[in-house]
């Protein structure tokens, strides 16, 4: 079954592994729906993050990493280790997991909110938002979107996320809008951006 169709088809439930040059960098998207679906058919998280998965997906083949995309799933892996998202990350043992989510607004402190789960891991998070809104800056359709990765500032702190607040791998949890999500026009070029930002992040945590 193509991996598009899967990802557009709300009446499908799908883990999708893909596995490509690099395996210490790991995109994962744990709660993808169509858009146009907003319900995930899991009783613990029954808000979808619609369009999650072709940004995460897009965004590995720029870094040329692993990805797992959840799709229109019965479980919410990124709370459970014994998940099978989770589990197949760790059989991986990346350095580095970057999440893909997305938020309705109402909540958000932010349009775009950065975590790696902790007060203690807020370095992380605040260097990957400062070097992404200063890409972002000079291109009109994106600079307006604030961005924050300060963990007493932001809403989704993703504390209880297992993937994210954990010691296994630095995490980043990325909370995006709905209208960057729902348009091509706007996520291929900001996944441009964030992947040339992560790398420079990622390359500074290796030259300590």
């Amino acid at each position: 079954m193509p991996i598009e169709y899967i990802l557009e088809n709300p009446a499908v439930s799908s883990l999708i592994i893909e596995r490509r040059e690099h395996s210490d960098v790991v995109v994962g998207a744990p709660h993808h729906a169509p858009l146009g679906t907003p319900n995930l058919p899991c009783p613990e998280h029954e808000d979808s993050d619609e369009n999650t998965g072709h940004i995460g997906r897009f965004l590995a083949s720029l870094l040329g990493c692993h990805s797992i995309v959840a799709c229109n799933y019965t479980m919410d892996g990124n709370k459970r280790r014994d998940s099978d998202y989770f589990q197949v990350i760790a059989a991986w043992r990346p350095r580095s997991l970057v999440e893909i989510h997305g938020h309705g607004g109402e909540l958000a402190a932010y349009d775009i909110e950065i975590s790696c789960g902790s007060i203690e891991r807020e370095r992380w998070a605040k260097q990957l938002a400062e070097v992404l809104k200063e890409k972002l800056a000079p291109i009109p359709a994106l600079a307006p979107y604030a961005i924050s990765g300060t963990f007493e500032a932001i809403y989704y702190k993703a504390t209880k996320s297992k993937t994210i607040a954990t010691d296994q791998w630095r995490a980043f949890h990325i909370e995006l809008p709905k209208p960057l999500r729902a348009s091509k026009a706007q996520y291929l070029p900001f996944c441009t951006f964030l992947a040339e930002s992560l790398q420079e992040v990622l390359e500074s945590y290796r030259k300590d």
